[in-house]
């Protein structure tokens, strides 16, 4: 291998570090911003937002799940400071920098890293995308996060489940599904047009190129 040919990598590594570094600044300003908009918050933490996640869930597919699960722990952690809610302190990490984390789980299902790197809109790289795997990536992340507090409610909330007579897992699928299913339904919703939308602007550019 040459050694303009290593520059070139490592300069396509550098901006990709950098794009990725801006680029997760912003969704975690966006996504903190979103969650404070609450269309309906449940009473042992967890609420309903305008699409809170989808800017988490996006960079992971930009970016790749390395990333995606850097990005969605450090928005955790700042939930966390701004709006904390634990029965006990050992959930907190389940509740916070772990559920959100694995919203990078759609990451796995990114465009190729080679792929998306050649292009530089990381907004473009949703058009790398099938729509199948798009939808498949974003359930994967919803199911993640949804995981993390299902253990959560069973291990730190089984008080509430025994007050109400109900088995805990039962309660804790109840629980966190009657607001990460409507979560996941809102993203979904905004995701898919988003990504016809930059798939067409693709192909305009490729044809004015053309």
């Amino acid at each position: 291998m040459s050694e303009t040919t290593v520059t070139k990598m490592n300069q396509q590594v550098l901006r990709e570090t950098i794009l990725a570094t801006a680029c997760g600044g912003m969704a975690i300003a966006l996504s903190t911003i979103l969650s404070m908009f609450t269309v309906y918050r449940m009473p042992q933490g967890g609420s309903i937002t305008p699409a809170s996640m989808l800017p988490i869930v996006f960079c992971a597919l930009a970016f790749g799940p390395a990333w995606g699960i850097g990005i969605g722990l450090v928005h955790g952690l700042l939930q966390f400071v701004l709006a904390p809610f634990a029965a006990h302190w050992a959930s907190v990490a389940l509740d916070y920098p772990v559920a959100f984390g694995l919203l990078g789980l759609a990451g796995f299902l990114a465009a190729d890293k080679d792929l998306r790197m050649t292009q530089r809109n990381v907004l473009r790289r949703l058009s790398m995308i099938s729509m199948p795997r798009l939808i498949t990536a974003i359930w994967i992340a919803m199911l993640g996060r949804t995981a993390s507090h299902l253990l959560s409610g069973v291990i730190f909330y089984r008080s509430y489940a025994i007050e109400s007579g109900m088995n805990p897992w039962i309660y804790s699928i109840v629980y966190n599904g009657t607001y990460m299913l409507p979560e996941a339904i809102i993203t979904t919703g905004l995701m898919l047009p988003l990504a016809v939308l930059f798939t067409k602007s693709r192909k305009n550019v490729s044809s004015d190129n053309g």
